[in-house]
Parts: C-alpha cells; sequence; structure tokens
C-alpha cells in the first residue's frame, strides 16, 4: 500500500491502520495518495533477524498531511531528500515464502 489514510473529520494522515485518529478521535479514514515526502532520519541494522537483507537501511520520513512512515530504503538516500512510497518490495523471506511490502525511495 502506498497510499496513506485520511481522517474524514480533521484531514490528518496516517500510514499505519488505527480504529480512531490520533488528533481528533475521528473513526472513518479514505485512502488518499501519499505524494511526495522528506527522509528526517536514516539508519542502518547490521544483525538482522533471518531472512531480513543484511545490512538492512532503515528510514523515516514524513509526508504531507502529518503523516510519519519508517521503511526499508530502496536505495540510498541522505537526510533531507525528497523522497515516496514504492510498493510491492520484498521485505523478508520466510518458510513460507516473501513478504512484500512499502519501502521508501528518491521522488521521481
Amino acid at each position: 500500500m502506498t497510499d496513506l489514510l485520511e481522517c474524514r473529520d480533521c484531514g490528518h494522515r496516517t500510514y499505519y491502520e488505527k480504529h480512531r485518529c490520533l488528533e481528533c478521535g475521528g473513526a472513518e479514514f479514505d485512502a488518499v495518495p501519499a505524494g511526495n515526502g522528506e527522509l528526517l532520519s536514516v539508519t542502518t541494522v547490521h544483525v538482522t533477524p533471518e531472512g531480513v537483507r543484511e545490512p538492512n537501511a532503515l528510514g523515516l520520513a514524513a509526508f504531507p498531511g502529518g503523516a510519519n512512515v519508517v521503511a526499508q530504503l530502496d536505495e540510498e538516500l541522505s537526510i533531507g531528500d525528497e523522497v515516496r512510497l514504492v510498493g510491492d518490495r520484498e521485505l523478508r523471506v520466510t518458510e513460507d515464502g516473501p513478504l512484500w511490502g512499502v519501502r521508501i525511495a528518491a521522488a521521481e
């Protein structure tokens, strides 16, 4: 999912599913395109669980509407870079096959 969830009552956005908006308590959300955000922080994990790439570069990015997303980086990025969410990326390999999800990539 590369969309964000936007609260119908106040417009606050989040990436992660919630039963209630953290800003106003609203309970209804609409999926909206994430758009471009700004990379706020990066780190690299050198010891990872089985099936997760190593080293594993992670980033925290802020998107319009107040949504912050923590995800694997799709490429080498720096703090302050303009970024977007990209889907269908292999995040981890398990006994049942790969787990797919979202990564943070450079904005186009």
